[in-house]
């Protein structure tokens, strides 16, 4: 049987290209590595590395070993913090996935907030679209998730936090109504992502129950690229009030709610298994603090 020492070692062999380099980060004898390794292999019946004169070469065998050795330490990691969150304050690393939008809108007031009541709790951010957020926390690549209406599955926990209204977006200075008709998103050109992300999908769908079609003058993937090409003049988009606070402060958009109205569930997504975390769960507090806050502030 091998302990967490010996995964270590083989991921740092693997990762630095041969035993040298690997015990010059680890910062312990190459013989004490070399030995450790050559137990397992003799253990495991077979070769995880090729001992050639310019390094080593990672065998099938040794890469279905680096798999399973991540995994393993990446389960000890999360069952250590979950077990120390239990038992005292709550603490430990925690990483989230958020997207460009909602990103922006909550995670400077998060930080704030988590670092002054539980400042044990280290939050790392990676800023990714929803359905690429919801995978990987399905994978346990991520703790939690900020996502638009998933979709509901047995092993995934969904918590609303904000329906947020749905706002069409324009160069500041044009001349809009209150309420923007459905109708406007065939008679104007529209900056909108391609099929592959949400927010496309869901105004799809809103065209589609409006009986009009959308007239996409661009397709961009890109949150902050978009924004700068409406400012522009370029077209028009469709984001959430949220998205364009500052440039609506700015002087630079002007945002006025769709008619009829159209919404997109934000949610904070985690694993079942996960759930019983007390540092997930004061994170789940304090995004559900600062988005009253922020509503009220006429953000959403």
């Amino acid at each position: 049987m091998f302990d967490h020492r010996i995964l270590r070692y083989v991921i740092t062999v693997a990762e630095e290209g041969g035993f040298t380099a690997a015990a010059r980060k680890l910062r312990i004898a190459q013989s004490a590595i070399s030995r450790q390794v050559g137990a397992l292999e003799e253990e495991l019946g077979g070769r995880l590395f090729l001992r050639q004169k310019n390094g080593i070469e990672v065998t099938e065998a040794g890469q279905r070993f680096l798999l399973h050795a991540q995994q393993i330490l990446t389960s000890m990691g999360h069952a250590r913090d979950e077990i120390s969150s239990l038992l005292g304050e709550p603490g430990g690393s925690v990483v989230i996935g958020v997207p460009p939008t909602a990103g922006e809108t909550l995670m400077p007031e998060l930080f704030r907030i988590c670092g002054e009541k539980w400042p044990a709790i280290r939050l790392h951010v990676r800023e990714s679209y929803s359905a690429a957020t919801y995978e990987a926390v399905l994978r346990k690549e991520l703790d939690l998730g900020l996502v638009h209406d998933p979709e509901p599955r047995d092993e995934m926990l969904v918590l609303p936090l904000v329906s947020e209204r749905m706002h069409f977006i324009a160069p500041a200075g044009r001349d809009l109504p209150d309420r923007v008709p459905a109708a406007w998103l065939q008679d104007r050109e529209l900056i909108l992502p391609d099929a592959a992300f949400g927010l496309r999908d869901l105004l799809e769908s809103y065209a589609e129950r409006n009986r009009l079609k959308l007239n996409i003058a661009a397709a961009v993937n890109g949150v902050s690229i978009t924004k700068a090409m409406v400012s522009a003049g370029l077209g028009a988009t469709v984001l959430t009030k949220s998205a364009v606070t500052r440039e609506i402060a700015g002087g630079t958009l002007i945002s006025r709610p769709l008619d009829p109205e159209l919404n997109w569930g934000l949610c904070l997504i985690m694993r079942i298994d996960r759930a019983g975390n007390r540092s997930f769960s004061e994170l789940h507090r304090i995004m559900v603090q600062v988005v009253e806050a922020l509503s009220r502030q006429d953000v959403w």
